[in-house]
C-alpha cells in the first residue's frame, strides 16, 4: 500500500482514482474551444501553456460566467491547492498550496498575489471584485516573484480582461433565480475610428439572502453588486494604448453568525457545543453590513523598438471598505459582543518593461515602482453587561453589577431615591485601534530564456526589491456616554470615598473598581493612547530563479525549477509596535506538459518540495487573564510542504470534453508553537492532503441551434487537525459541528443557443448537493458564546442571453 493510500481514507483514495481515470488527473481549464491550445502570460510573455515551465491552471472568463461563478469566492472550488475563505466578503483570506495568512490589516499583504491585467491589487479587502468582462484567469503555483513581485511569494492569481476589438459587439444576460436573484450584465463594443475602440460592460448581481434572522426578522446572506468597466484602445502605426476605467459598489448584510452554544452563555469549550445547523440565526449586531465601493484606471502604451517592445503600465487603485458583524451570534445582553472595521485604500503603480528576443535569447527586463497609502478604524462594541460576563469569567468579579448593587443599598440605607435608581448596566461601550500606514517598493527585474538548443531552454531570472513602509498606531479612551455620565454624576456624590467610609471597600478596592470603568480593556497601550504611535523599517531582497526545459518529442516537455520567493514585512495592525519580519520561501519543483495527439488529450503533472520561513499571521489567542478578551496577535511558523499536481483535458470527440486536476500536499510545520503554549513542530499545518476537481463539457445540435450542458465537481479533502486546532474547536471534521470536514461542489449548466448565438436560455445551478459547511470562530467565546460561519446553500438560476 502507497504512502497516499495509507494516509487517506478509503473514500477519499477512491474519488483521486475516479478523477485520474475519468482525466487522466488533471489542472482544469474550462474552455470549450474546437482547438485546444491555451495562450496564457505566466512568464511575463504570451505562450502555449503547454511550453510554460510552471503549474499554472487556466480559466476561461466565457466558461466561468456559464455556471455563473461570479468571483474569486467561487473559483477555489475546482482549483485544486487553493483555497479562499470569505466568510467576510471584505476580509478574504487566500491560500494557495497550503500557504496564506489570517491577517486583515492595512498592516501586511498575502503571500498569494492578485493581479488583474498586471497590475497588483493590493490589500485583499478590495481584491475579491465580481468578474466583469473577463477573458481568463491563470492561477500560478509555487514563487512568482520573479515576474510578479515581492507578494507571491506562494503564488499568483492573474485575471486578464477584455480589450476592445476593431467591430460591433453587444450581448446582454438576465439570470433571474431563488432568494430573490437577479442579476443583469451588458456588453457593448464598437469601433470609433478606423484607430479607436470603446468597450463597455456593466453588471448588476443580487439576492434577498438566503436566512432569515430572528433578530428582527430581516434576512442576511445577501448579495448586492454593480459594476461598469469601460476601456478605450488606439492602435497607431507604430504604437498602441488602451485606457481602461473599472467601478463597483458592493453591499450587503453582515455575515450570518451561527451559535455554537444554543444561544446560551457556555464555556465548557468544543466538547459542549451544539450543531450551530439546528440553531435560529439570531444576530443583534447595530450595524450589521458589509460593503465595499472600488475605483480603478489603468494606462497601458505599447511602442516598438528597433531591438525590443517596450510597455509601460500606469495605474491607480482606490477602495472603501467596511465590515460590521455580530460576535456573540445571539440577542443576549449578557453576551453583547461586535465589532467593525472601516478601511481606506489607495495605490500608485508604475512599471516600464522591455521584452525583445535577440540571438538564442527571448529576454524580459523591467523596472517598476508602487505606493500605498491605507487607513483603518477597527473597533469592538460591548455593554457593561456583556463586560461583567467577560470580567467575571476571567478575575471572578462582575464589577458593574456590584456597583449597581452597592449604589442601590447605599441609597436605600440612607433615602437617597437618586442612588436608589442607580443602574450600570446594559450601557454602551466601544474601542477603537485607528491605523494609518504608507508604503513605497522599487524593484527591477529580469527573465531570459535561452535556446541552448532546438529542444533544449535554460531560463535564468531574478528580481530586487527594496521595500519601504511608514506605520502609526492611535487607540483613544473607550467611548461610553451614558456610563460616563452616570459615574460622573455618582463621582459629584462622593460615591467611592462614601463607600470606603461604610468599610463597604476597601481604598484599593475602590481604586480597582474606578480604573476598571474607565480604561480601555481591549486597545490597552498607553504608548499610544493619547497620540499615534510611529515605527518605519525597510527591506530588500533578491528572488531568483532557474528553470530547465527539455522537449523529448515535439508534443512532450519535461522541466526542472528552482526559485525562491519573498514576502516583504509589515505591521501588526492590532498590537502596537508588533512588527512583521520578511518572509521567505524556497522551492523546487519537477514536471511534465504534453499532448497525446492520436486520442486529443494533454496532460501536466508535477511534484515540489517548499520550505516557507517566517510566515507570519495575525492569530486570535485565547483570552488574557489581564482583560478576558481574545487579541489577536502576530505568530511566525517555518512550514514545509511536498506535493504533487495533476492535470488533463480530454476531447472525446465534437461533442464531447471532460476535464479534471488534482493536488496532493503533505504539509507540516518545521518551526512553531502556537498561542496556546503547545509545540507544533511535525504537525499538520491545516491543509487537506487531497483536493481535486473533474468537469464534462458537451455541445450538440439541437432544434436548428445548439444545446449545451456542463458538470463540475470540486472536492476539498478534510483538513488536517493538529493539536491545538482541535483544542481549541476550529478543526472538528468528525464532530456534529463539522468544522474542516471534506467539502464538495457541483455546478450545473443546461442550456440551448438559437442559430449564430443571437439568443439562448439556460438553467444554471450552482451548489447542485446542496452542501452547506461551517467554520469556527473563537472570537465569541470571550462572552461564552463562540460561533460559526456557514456557506451558502444551492442557488437555481434561469438565464436569457441575446447577442449581436
Amino acid at each position: 500500500m502507497s504512502l497516499i493510500q495509507q494516509r487517506l481514507p478509503l473514500r477519499l483514495c477512491a474519488s483521486a482514482v475516479s478523477v485520474a481515470l475519468a482525466s487522466m488527473a488533471a489542472s482544469v481549464s474550462f474552455a470549450q474551444d474546437t482547438e485546444q491550445v491555451v495562450v496564457v502570460t505566466a512568464q511575463s510573455r504570451s505562450q502555449q501553456i503547454q511550453n510554460v515551465p510552471i503549474a499554472v491552471q487556466t480559466m476561461s472568463g466565457a466558461a466561468l460566467k456559464d455556471l455563473g461563478v461570479a468571483s474569486l469566492a467561487d473559483v477555489d472550488a475546482f482549483v485544486p491547492g487553493l483555497a479562499i475563505d470569505t466568510s467576510q466578503s471584505t476580509r478574504p483570506s487566500v491560500y494557495l498550496r497550503g500557504v496564506g495568512t489570517q491577517d486583515f490589516g492595512i498592516g501586511t499583504d498575502s503571500p498569494v498575489g492578485i493581479y488583474t491585467d498586471g497590475v497588483y491589487t493590493g490589500k485583499n479587502g478590495g481584491s475579491l471584485l465580481n468578474f466583469n468582462d473577463v477573458k481568463r484567469i491563470e492561477v500560478l503555483k509555487g514563487p512568482q516573484g520573479t515576474l510578479f513581485g515581492r507578494n507571491a511569494a506562494a503564488g499568483a492569481i492573474s485575471i486578464v480582461t477584455n480589450e476592445p476589438i476593431n467591430r460591433v459587439q453587444a450581448s446582454g444576460q438576465v439570470r433571474v433565480g431563488n432568494n430573490g436573484k437577479r442579476d443583469v450584465e451588458a456588453l457593448y463594443n464598437t469601433p470609433l475610428s478606423d484607430s479607436i475602440a470603446l468597450r463597455i460592460s456593466a453588471i448588476a448581481q443580487q439576492d434577498d439572502g438566503w436566512v432569515r434572522n430572528a433578530y428582527n426578522g430581516q434576512r442576511m446572506g445577501d448579495e448586492g453588486d454593480r459594476g461598469v468597466r469601460a476601456a478605450v484602445r488606439w492602435q497607431g502605426e507604430d504604437a498602441s494604448a488602451t485606457l481602461s476605467w473599472e467601478h463597483e459598489v458592493m453591499r450587503a448584510s453582515g455575515p450570518p453568525v451561527f451559535s455554537l452554544t444554543n444561544n446560551t452563555i457556555n464555556y465548557g469549550g468544543p466538547s459542549t457545543w451544539t450543531n450551530p445547523l439546528k440553531t435560529q440565526l439570531n444576530n443583534d449586531a447595530q450595524p450589521d453590513m458589509q460593503g465595499r465601493t472600488f475605483d480603478g484606471v489603468t494606462l497601458r502604451v505599447e511602442k516598438p523598438l528597433s531591438f525590443a517592445t517596450l510597455t509601460s503600465t500606469t495605474a491607480y487603485r482606490h477602495y472603501n471598505a467596511q465590515n460590521w458583524q455580530d460576535n456573540d451570534a445571539g440577542s443576549n445582553a449578557a453576551s453583547a459582543l461586535s465589532t467593525g472595521i472601516v478601511e481606506s485604500n489607495a495605490t500608485w503603480q508604475q512599471e516600464f518593461k522591455l521584452s525583445g528576443e535577440t540571438g538564442k535569447v527571448n529576454w524580459v527586463s523591467g523596472v517598476s515602482a508602487y505606493r500605498e497609502r491605507a487607513t483603518s478604524e477597527q473597533s469592538v462594541s460591548a455593554t457593561t453587561t456583556s463586560l461583567d460576563t467577560i470580567i467575571k469569567h476571567s478575575a471572578g468579579l462582575a464589577p458593574y453589577s456590584m456597583l449597581t448593587a452597592l449604589a442601590q443599598g447605599l441609597g436605600k440605607a440612607t433615602g437617597n431615591s437618586a442612588l436608589q435608581s442607580v443602574n450600570l448596566l446594559g450601557q454602551g461601550w466601544s474601542e477603537v485601534m485607528h491605523d494609518k500606514g504608507e508604503y513605497r517598493a522599487y524593484a527591477a527585474y529580469g527573465d531570459a530564456i535561452w535556446h541552448v538548443t532546438d529542444t533544449t531552454n535554460l531560463t535564468l531570472g531574478g528580481r530586487y526589491t527594496h521595500d519601504q513602509k511608514s506605520f502609526s498606531w492611535y487607540n483613544p479612551s473607550r467611548t461610553a456616554a451614558g456610563l460616563d455620565a452616570t459615574l460622573a454624576a455618582l463621582n459629584a456624590g462622593n460615591f467611592f470615598p462614601t463607600l470606603v467610609a461604610a468599610k463597604l471597600l476597601t481604598a484599593t478596592q475602590a481604586a480597582t473598581l474606578k480604573a476598571v470603568t474607565t480604561s480601555n480593556i481591549q486597545f490597552t497601550n498607553p504608548g499610544s493612547a493619547k497620540s499615534a504611535f510611529t515605527a518605519d523599517k525597510s527591506w530588500n531582497n533578491f528572488s531568483p530563479r532557474v528553470v530547465l526545459d527539455h522537449h523529448l518529442t515535439p508534443d512532450h516537455m519535461g522541466y526542472l525549477s528552482w526559485s525562491k520567493g519573498y514576502q516583504s514585512g509589515g505591521f501588526d495592525a492590532v498590537g502596537v509596535n508588533g512588527q512583521y519580519d520578511k518572509e521567505l520561501v524556497t522551492n523546487l519543483e519537477a514536471g511534465m506538459k504534453g499532448t497525446l495527439k492520436s486520442i486529443n488529450l494533454t496532460y501536466g503533472a508535477s511534484v515540489f518540495r517548499y520550505r516557507y520561513t517566517n510566515l507570519q499571521s495575525l492569530t486570535l489567542v485565547p483570552a488574557s487573564a489581564t482583560s478576558g478578551i481574545p487579541s489577536y496577535q502576530i505568530v511566525n511558523s517555518d512550514q514545509s510542504a511536498t506535493g504533487v499536481d495533476l492535470e488533463a483535458q480530454w476531447k472525446l470527440n465534437r461533442i464531447w470534453r471532460l476535464n479534471g486536476s488534482l493536488e496532493y500536499l503533505d504539509q507540516t510545520y518545521a518551526n512553531y508553537t502556537a498561542p496556546t503554549g503547545v509545540n507544533l513542530n511535525g504537525q499538520a499545518a491545516g491543509a487537506p492532503y487531497l483536493s481535486a476537481s473533474a468537469g464534462v463539457n458537451a455541445r450538440w445540435p439541437a432544434w436548428d441551434g445548439n444545446g449545451d450542458f456542463g458538470l463540475v465537481y470540486g472536492y476539498q479533502g478534510e483538513k488536517r487537525c493538529n493539536v491545538d486546532t482541535r483544542q481549541t474547536g476550529t478543526c472538528l471534521p468528525d464532530g456534529e459541528i463539522g468544522a474542516g470536514k471534506a467539502r464538495e461542489r457541483v455546478d450545473l449548466r443546461l442550456g440551448w443557443s438559437a442559430p449564430g448565438n443571437r439568443w439562448g436560455v439556460a438553467l444554471v445551478v450552482n451548489n447542485l448537493t446542496n452542501k452547506q459547511y461551517t467554520s469556527v470562530s473563537t472570537l465569541g467565546s470571550a462572552v461564552g458564546s463562540p460561533y460559526v460561519y456557514v456557506t451558502k446553500p444551492r442557488v437555481i438560476a434561469l438565464e436569457l442571453r441575446t447577442s449581436l
